[in-house]
């Protein structure tokens, strides 16, 4: 079939030999149709000059201004990834840049193809890329592959292996900073509430149980498992904590919400933060500085995560083919009323 300007879905459907659902998945979720289909459809409709929608023809001609933000397996008033957008949609307002949400939930072990992702992704034309946040797995990232689709991911966030293209944040330092902070006050019975299996909890602890090594303390194992509820992984490590009658004079949790947790199960036994126990957390979320008492925390640079990746996200659409460089940002911590010198 030759090429021809009025193309339609069934010129293109006819060509390739396919039903016009298969075309429609090619253009919106290409990620669910085999490689070979994909490629055929593909073939006729650069040959047959096919656009979807006038639209389509006109964004062919230069970029959308817009991208996405892609937030995986959290809920939308999470309040770090909230913050990252926030700073996100600051930078992408200076540099005139739409920025539109989405949301997608999928299991570790999803196989690409039964990922259900939002239809914008792959609908031709209509963004520039994507910023992934949230829990992330190396599942997701084959799917934005096959999509060839700038992205950039919040990398503290991200299971397997380091990526160029992506923004991290210091979580070892961190994790040395609480602990350290809890040395310098006396502590030397410290935990660690977090699941190491996660690779953002296990950076933290990383840094914690480097820390513990050079002060000559034996470094205990960490307690938690998070299953997608990290309030519920710190009430659950406090009550085991508590129930072994393992003795302990401080906590550093792994994130904010575990270490309220934690401090909920401690006042429900009876226990005072921090006349009987400091608890130190990380994140700085909103609620840190709402608690009672106010949470010493790790803070980390949320607003700037959101910039720095609208920042590399627009150098990767601007030079294709060009590598990224990951972005590491600093930690700090915020000392409040939770923590104090042991007698």
């Amino acid at each position: 079939m030759a090429r021809t300007a009025n193309a339609t879905v069934h010129d293109v459907a006819a060509d390739a030999n396919v039903s016009i659902a298969t075309v429609s998945r090619v253009l919106n979720e290409p990620w669910r149709v085999i490689p070979v289909t994909r490629d055929r459809v593909n073939a006729s409709i650069q040959k047959l000059g096919y656009s979807p929608n006038p639209r389509a023809r006109l964004l062919a001609r230069g970029d959308s201004g817009t991208i996405c933000f892609l937030l995986s397996n959290r809920p939308f008033m999470h309040s770090v990834h909230a913050r990252i957008l926030q700073g996100a949609t600051i930078e992408a307002d200076a540099r005139q840049i739409q920025v539109v949400y989405a949301h997608c939930s999928y299991l570790p072990e999803s196989a690409p193809s039964e990922i259900e992702l939002p239809r914008i992704l792959g609908a031709q034309g209509l963004i520039d890329g994507v910023i992934v946040a949230g829990a992330n797995y190396p599942n997701l990232l084959v799917v934005l592959d096959e999509l060839e689709l700038p992205y950039v991911v919040y990398g503290s966030n991200l299971a397997g292996e380091a990526i160029s293209n992506a923004v991290y944040v210091e979580d070892e330092r961190g994790g040395y900073l609480a602990a350290s902070h809890l040395l310098g006050l006396g502590h030397g019975k410290i935990r660690f509430i977090g699941d190491t299996a996660m690779p953002w909890y296990r950076r933290r602890y990383d840094g914690f149980a480097r820390a513990i090594s050079e002060a000559g303390f034996p470094c205990p194992a960490a307690l938690g498992k998070f299953e997608g509820d990290e309030f519920a992984m710190g009430v659950a490590a406090a009550t085991e904590l508590l129930e072994c009658r393992n003795k302990f004079t401080a906590i550093f949790a792994g994130g904010d919400m575990a270490a309220l947790g934690a401090m909920k199960v401690f006042r429900k036994r009876g226990l005072d933060v921090p006349d009987d126990a400091s608890v130190v957390g990380f994140n700085d979320e909103e609620g840190a500085s709402l608690s009672e008492p106010e949470l010493t925390t790790v803070c980390i640079p949320k607003e700037e995560v959101g910039a720095s990746c609208v920042r590399m996200l627009r150098d990767l659409i601007d030079h294709p083919g060009e590598p990224a460089e990951p972005v590491m940002l600093p930690t700090h911590l915020i000392v409040r009323e939770s923590t104090r010198r042991e007698p």
